[in-house]
C-alpha cells in the first residue's frame, strides 16, 4: 500500500488519516449553513457539539464590560505561575468553594490549563503509565479516548452497565460489584486498572452520582489504589427535577454533593476533580480547565508539564475579574438554569409525543435518546446511515452514538443548548415530521 504521508512520523500518519471526531466535517458544513428565520429558513441546526449558546450573550456582555471599564494589568504581558496566576487561582478557588463544591478549596490544590481537554491529557500523563487502563461507564464522551490516550498511551475500557435505557432511568449505574468484575477481568489480561473516570452530571445521559454512590466508589478506589476522577464540568448546569412538567419522571434519590466534599474528608492521594468554564459559563472558546487534588506531588508534576497548556494571561485576567463580581455570578447561575430548563422541556416534550425512549436528565446540556426503532439495519453502519439521513432530510445534526461505546445501536445525543429556544423549536418540529413520515 502506498504511503500517503511519507514525511510524517507513525503518529503523524495516524493523525493525518483519522479525523478528531466522526461528526466534525458535517458540523463544519452545518455551521456554514445556519438556520435563520428570515435570511436562511431552510438552514441547518448543529445540535451535536456541546456548547451553551443560550447564555453566551450574557457572558459576552459581562466580559465586554470588564474590558471597557478596567485597565489591563502589567502582569498579563509576562510569564506567570505554571498552574495559573496566583490571584486568579484564588478567585477560582473562592468560586468553587461558594458555588460548585460547597467546601474549602485551597488555591494551592488547583491548577489551570487551556481547557478541559488539556486537563484530561496532562492528568492522565502524570497519573498513569502507557498501557494502563482508565475505566469509564458507557455511554461516555467520545473524545475521552484521544484526550486520555493520544499522548499518554492510556487505554480506555468502557464499562457496560446496561443495554436498554429503561434499565437505569436517570440513576447513575456504576456499582462496586461491577468494579470488582472489571478488576478481575483486567487483571486476568495482565492489565492495570489505574483510573476510574466519572462525569457528574454525565455526558451524554445527564445522570448524577449521589453522595452515597460517590462515597462507596471512593472507598473502593482508595482500597484498590485506583485513581478516582470525577469530572464536574456540568456541575452548575442542572435540570429542575421538581418542575411540574417533568417531576413525575424522577424517583427517590439520595442527597447530591460535589465530589470535592468527599475529597476534603478523605484527604487521599487517589481522589481528584476536574472542572472547566466552557459549559456552565458558555465560554468554550476561552479555554479554561481546572483540576483540584489534595495530592501535592500530582499538582507539582502537573505544573511541570503544563507549560504547553498554559491559559492565556489575558483570559485569566478577564475570568478573575468576572468571578469577583458575586452579584453577576449569582444572577447568571439562576438565569442560565432557567434557560437550560426551558430548552430541555421542549426537547423531551417532542420525544414523549414520538414515544422515543430517553434518559430523564438531572444535568448537563444533553438528552440521550433512543432512535433504534427507526434503524433499517441494527448495526453500527445502520446507525450511521440513520444519523446521516436525519441530517440530510432535516438539517438537524445530532451527535452519533458511535464513539460513546455503548452496546446498543441507534442512540443519539441531542444538545439542547446549541441554538436559541425559538430555533430549537423549529429543529425539533423538523425531527418530528421526519419521524412521522417513517
Amino acid at each position: 500500500m502506498k504511503d500517503l504521508y511519507p514525511s510524517l512520523s507513525a503518529r503523524g500518519k495516524a493523525l493525518a488519516a483519522n479525523p478528531a471526531r466522526i461528526d466534525f466535517d458535517l458540523f463544519m458544513e452545518a455551521s456554514q449553513n445556519l438556520y435563520d428565520p428570515v435570511d436562511n429558513p431552510k438552514g441547518a441546526f448543529p445540535l451535536n457539539v456541546a456548547e451553551n449558546t443560550l447564555s453566551s450573550p450574557l457572558i459576552k456582555d459581562q466580559l465586554t464590560s470588564i474590558i471597557q471599564k478596567n485597565e489591563m494589568p502589567d502582569w498579563v504581558l509576562y510569564y506567570t505561575g505554571l498552574l495559573g496566576h496566583p490571584d486568579v487561582k484564588t478567585e477560582v478557588a473562592r468560586f468553587m468553594e461558594q458555588y460548585l463544591c460547597k467546601c474549602p478549596i485551597p488555591s494551592e490544590t488547583i491548577g489551570l490549563s487551556a481547557g478541559a481537554s488539556a486537563i484530561i491529557e496532562i492528568s492522565s500523563f502524570v497519573l498513569a503509565n502507557p498501557g494502563d487502563v482508565v475505566v469509564i461507564p458507557a455511554p461516555s464522551y467520545p473524545m475521552y479516548t484521544k484526550d486520555l490516550g493520544l499522548k499518554s498511551g492510556v487505554e480506555r475500557y468502557d464499562l457496560q452497565s446496561h443495554y436498554e435505557l429503561q434499565e437505569i432511568g436517570s440513576k447513575a449505574p456504576v456499582q462496586t460489584e461491577l468494579l470488582d468484575q472489571t478488576w478481575t477481568a483486567l487483571k486476568a489480561k495482565g492489565k492495570c486498572f489505574k483510573i476510574l473516570l466519572l462525569t457528574s452530571p454525565d455526558n451524554p445521559t445527564g445522570c448524577r452520582y449521589t453522595e452515597q454512590q460517590l462515597r462507596e466508589l471512593a472507598d473502593w478506589c482508595m482500597q484498590h489504589q485506583v485513581h478516582l476522577i470525577v469530572n464536574e464540568i456540568y456541575g452548575l448546569s442542572l435540570i429542575d427535577t421538581q418542575a411540574e412538567e417533568v417531576q413525575a419522571e424522577y424517583g427517590e434519590e439520595g442527597k447530591y454533593i460535589s465530589f470535592a466534599k468527599i475529597m476534603e474528608e478523605a484527604a487521599s492521594d487517589y481522589l481528584h476533580l476536574w472542572y472547566a468554564f466552557s459549559k456552565d459559563f458558555a465560554m468554550s472558546g476561552l479555554r479554561v480547565g481546572v483540576v483540584h487534588s489534595r495530592n501535592e506531588a500530582f499538582i507539582t508534576a502537573l505544573g511541570n508539564v503544563n507549560v504547553p497548556h498554559l491559559v492565556s494571561n489575558y483570559t485569566q485576567w478577564m475570568l478573575g475579574e468576572m468571578l469577583k463580581d458575586k452579584d453577576f455570578i449569582e444572577r447568571y447561575i439562576i438565569e442560565n438554569k432557567a434557560r437550560l430548563n426551558r430548552s430541555y422541556r421542549l426537547v423531551v416534550d417532542v420525544l414523549k409525543k414520538m414515544e422515543l425512549p430517553y434518559i430523564p436528565s438531572r444535568g448537563s446540556l444533553f438528552v440521550w435518546a433512543d432512535f433504534s426503532k427507526y434503524l433499517k439495519v441494527d448495526s453500527a453502519q445502520g446507525e450511521e446511515n440513520l444519523w446521516v439521513d436525519i441530517y440530510k432530510n432535516t438539517g438537524v445534526l445530532l451527535t452519533p452514538g458511535v464513539g460513546f461505546q455503548h452496546q446498543k445501536k441507534g442512540l443519539f445525543r441531542i444538545v439542547f443548548t446549541a441554538v436559541p429556544l425559538a430555533y430549537l423549536e423549529v429543529a425539533m418540529e423538523r425531527i418530528r415530521s421526519y419521524l412521522l413520515e417513517r
